[in-house]
């Protein structure tokens, strides 16, 4: 059985995936309404889809979800460690713009302000990772997004929220 999310390995979505569905093989697509039409056409038994962040608020996901006549099968919380990622010669202080996921952007939007970085949002976390080579440019991400996308960690745990959390949802295609 397959499980569906949208990003790449790396990304909190594949993380809920790998946590609450440990049986299923994750496949990554690249946006929300992949991950419902992959669900209802049966290229996936089901999707992973993040709900809302308990500092940033919904994602969007929600309204996809019903328009596409999903079924929430079940609703987990993520603890989400946010870290500020940067190429291995980077230099904190020269760091410019901060890139990510407009709901990541919201969790540290603090953290970043203090920092006075611009802010430039993409559609994941992890490809957000997976994309950079510019050493004055930083992504907020994953400790496991550093990791395999050979980054290094330049601040730890930068989310606004000590218990910053996302609700995902577990779907799959409603009763027809």
């Amino acid at each position: 059985m397959s499980v569906a999310y949208q990003g790449t390995e790396g990304a909190f979505s594949h993380e809920a995936c790998l946590r609450f569905l440990p049986n299923e093989e994750p496949f990554a697509l690249p946006s929300f309404e992949d991950v419902v039409n992959a669900v209802n056409r049966d290229q996936a038994d089901f999707g992973m889809l993040p709900l809302s962040n308990n500092q940033a608020g919904e994602t969007g996901a929600r309204d996809l979800i019903e328009k596409g006549g999903l079924e929430i099968v079940e609703e987990h919380e993520l603890p989400v460690r946010m870290h500020l990622l940067g190429m291995p010669t980077a230099n904190i202080e020269k760091i410019r713009t901060v890139v990510s996921h407009p709901v990541a952007l919201r969790q540290c939007a603090e953290t970043l302000a203090d920092l006075e970085v611009e802010t430039e949002e993409t559609s994941n976390t992890a490809l957000a990772a997976a994309a950079l080579t510019n050493p004055n440019r930083a992504v907020l991400a994953s400790e496991e997004a550093a990791r395999l996308y050979g980054l290094a960690i330049l601040l730890r745990d930068v989310h606004d929220r000590p218990d910053n959390s996302t609700r995902f949802a577990i779907v799959r295609r409603g009763a027809q």
